[in-house]
């Protein structure tokens, strides 16, 4: 199942829904939840009430909506140096021996084909497809075969970032959280639908030029490891997002390299999950 927030073109707030093909079903209107993060926290139960109520639910055609961040995350943790490809591509990089992880903040979160600005802070504004986990039960000091059932679903995080004031004097937080870096969706695929979450193609294409064409079969670290690892110093709730790390090919490593400019559309996508588009503007 492919779980969406949207809204009407012609306004009003925010409603959830199904996403099946080119038409969103609303659950909102069906009388079934009023938000993507109520399912999540009610796990199986909220689910199983989807899907008894979906036949009812109104139909909508996808150029009728408008597309939101699927949920707001209460917290976003980023893997970084997670795939052996993009540890190479680094010159600066050291294989790691244990996950490395940085935060998202919730204020940089935007939804599909929200314009992201370009603004005179950075000239190196880059591209990171992320594929990513989303929580669905609470995890604190979880061992790893405690993580995967409590994985409520994937989605995907466009990990922007404005590299020439991340890798000065190390300005990670600010570097990856100006307005609008942390564009996730189009969806959340529940888990029990992308089974295989560690053989998910992935791709980032910018003006049609495709620059990362990775899989997650790359990692370093599988994913039970990486969430163990981190719920081993903090607890992580029902609606927070994992990142897994990024392929090769982003834009500060290509010879010459590639950064984004305003005018151009970035596209991550993910086998089973979808493309997220975003486009760039000036600030």
């Amino acid at each position: 199942m492919k779980l969406v927030t949207f809204s009407h073109r012609s306004g009003g707030n925010f409603h959830a829904g199904v996403l099946e093909g080119d038409q969103v079903a609303c659950l909102t209107e069906a009388g079934i939840t009023n938000s993507v993060l109520e399912v999540i926290d009610g796990g199986k139960s909220a689910l199983d009430k989807v899907r008894a109520g979906l036949a009812k639910a109104p139909r909508y055609s996808l150029s009728d909506v408008k597309l939101e961040a699927p949920i707001r995350p209460g917290k976003v943790l980023c893997s970084g140096i997670n795939y052996k490809g993009h540890a190479l591509e680094n010159p600066n990089a050291k294989m790691p021996t244990e996950p490395f992880f940085f935060a998202k903040l919730p204020s940089s979160v935007v939804g599909p084909e929200t314009p992201v600005e370009k603004t005179d802070r950075t000239s190196q504004m880059d591209y990171e497809v992320e594929f990513s986990a989303v929580i669905g039960k609470r995890l604190f000091k979880a061992k790893e075969a405690d993580v995967m059932p409590a994985i409520f679903g994937y989605t995907l995080l466009n990990d922007i970032s404005a590299r020439d004031v991340q890798f000065k004097d190390n300005q990670i937080t600010i570097g990856k959280n100006l307005a609008g870096y942390a564009p996730i969706g189009p969806c959340i695929v529940t888990s029990d639908e992308l089974t295989r979450p560690d053989n998910v193609a992935l791709k980032t294409r910018l003006n049609g030029r495709t620059l990362q064409d990775g899989s997650t079969s790359d990692w370093l670290f599988p994913l039970p490891q990486l969430i163990s690892f981190l719920s081993g110093f903090m607890p992580l709730e029902p609606g927070d997002i994992v990142t897994t790390g990024t392929p090769a090919g982003v834009g500060v490593f290509q010879n010459p390299q590639i950064f984004m400019k305003a005018g151009d559309v970035v596209e991550i996508e993910a086998a089973g999950i979808g493309i997220l588009r975003t486009p760039i503007v000036a600030g």
